[in-house]
């Protein structure tokens, strides 16, 4: 009568891939995250065309009784005017003129007004205001006759930065010193928050039709719940490589289509903190599979079953909350509490390993206590599974589960 883990699993898993809504929810993420790339690719590209030549004016009128700006500066379209009544008269008339009036006393007030039409070019004028005090500088810097004072008026600073590692080893810092962090807690958080939730769905579901009962009469209890667990972990290897392949082919259109820069030497890119963090990723699954399991059990319903595992899910991102913190001392004392609280101890080792900040002893605790969360997240799942499973209609007690656990 009993079928083995891997059976179920193969259903399990066979079941939620075939569903059109499994990968309408798949594919919709990077779909959606691709689009708002190439909107807002299009968009940048759009605003450097249109800042490349910010003057959309026919005529920029210049009343400069200093003479601040130099001559050879005041090309077409800009216009030198002695007559500023005339000239006002002209702008008032045409939408596509401006009027740009340096105070009389410029060199001390450093003031200019300018005078337009309200339907004037919005980015024109906008932008006239940097376009005139970029003249006056380098109307300035032309009067300057040390070269190196022209490169750093014209020019700006640039920071490269070096950090000193535990071996006193000298290691250049840039981007790539987040970008292992922020892709671990990305996968991390669809593993877990995503991919786990199709258990609770699934067992809740079940329950809640009453299928749960025609399942478990051709299947043991264990066999079912280990073998859904093993089937919807490979629902979730699908889901991460399909958003991988996809992330990777709309990253490279993006950059072929727009050039853009890459400001990353992923040469730097720490790969030896990868295992750990691989592993951590599974464990965290694992162990919010459980609680899922567990509490779709016990739940009457889907969305009784969904409110119970809000709490958790509440509990599991609170190291959210306090990202800057663990980022900037990671060693710190609430950084190492939270490491080893179960619901948050996954997230915050992942963070502080990604950093290279996780000493070695606690290296090794870290793993053994996530193990230990784990087989103790499957035992209580497994016995809720088992006291869910009999009962319907109703959730039960606190006083009813601790007595089904001394019974064993």
């Amino acid at each position: 009568m009993k079928r083995n883990y891997l059976e179920v699993a193969k259903f399990e898993f066979l079941k939620t891939i075939k569903k059109k809504s499994f990968w309408l929810a798949t594919l919709f993420l990077p779909i959606f995250i691709g689009v708002i790339g190439l909107v807002s690719g299009l968009s940048s590209v759009d605003a450097a065309k249109k800042m490349e030549n910010p003057i959309s004016f026919t005529k920029v009128y210049i009343y400069d009784p200093e003479s601040v700006i130099r001559s050879a500066f005041l090309i077409a379209p800009f216009e030198v005017t002695q007559d500023l009544n005339a000239t006002q008269e002209v702008v008032k008339q045409d939408k596509s003129t401006i009027l740009v009036k340096l105070s009389d006393n410029y060199y001390q007030d450093l003031t200019f007004d300018l005078y337009y039409r309200k339907d004037a070019d919005f980015i024109g004028t906008a932008s006239m205001p940097t376009v005139i005090n970029a003249l006056v500088k380098q109307s300035a810097i032309a009067d300057i006759q040390n070269p190196g004072v022209i490169n750093i008026l014209n020019g700006t600073s640039t920071t490269t930065s070096y950090t000193y590692d535990d071996n006193g080893k000298l290691v250049r810092e840039g981007f790539e010193k987040y970008l292992l962090p922020i892709a671990s807690l990305v996968i991390f958080f669809m593993a877990v928050f995503i991919s786990s939730s199709f258990l609770l769905q699934s067992v809740s579901a079940e329950k809640e039709n009453r299928m749960i009962e025609t399942i478990l009469s051709i299947v043991d209890k264990k066999s079912l719940m280990f073998g859904k667990m093993i089937g919807l972990m490979g629902v979730m290897f699908v889901q991460l490589s399909t958003w991988l392949v996809l992330g990777f082919g709309i990253y490279k259109v993006v950059l072929g289509r727009f050039s853009l820069p890459i400001p990353i030497d992923f040469a730097n890119i720490d790969v030896s903190l990868l295992p750990l963090n691989i592993f951590l990723i599974l464990m965290g699954f694992l162990f919010f599979a459980a609680i899922m399991t567990g509490t779709g059990a016990v739940g009457t319903g889907a969305e009784d079953s969904r409110n119970l595992s809000s709490i958790f899910i509440i509990l599991s991102i609170f190291p959210m909350y306090l990202m800057q913190l663990l980022i900037t001392d990671p060693n710190g004392t609430i950084a190492t509490v939270l490491s080893y609280f179960p619901f948050t101890s996954f997230m915050v080792l992942l963070i502080r390993n990604s950093f290279g900040a996780l000493p070695l002893p606690e290296l090794i605790i870290g793993i053994v206590t996530s193990v230990v969360y784990v087989v103790v997240a499957m035992f209580i799942a497994m016995k809720l599974f088992e006291l869910g499973c009999l009962m319907y209609n109703r959730r039960p007690s606190f006083k009813e589960m601790l007595s089904y656990f001394k019974r064993g």
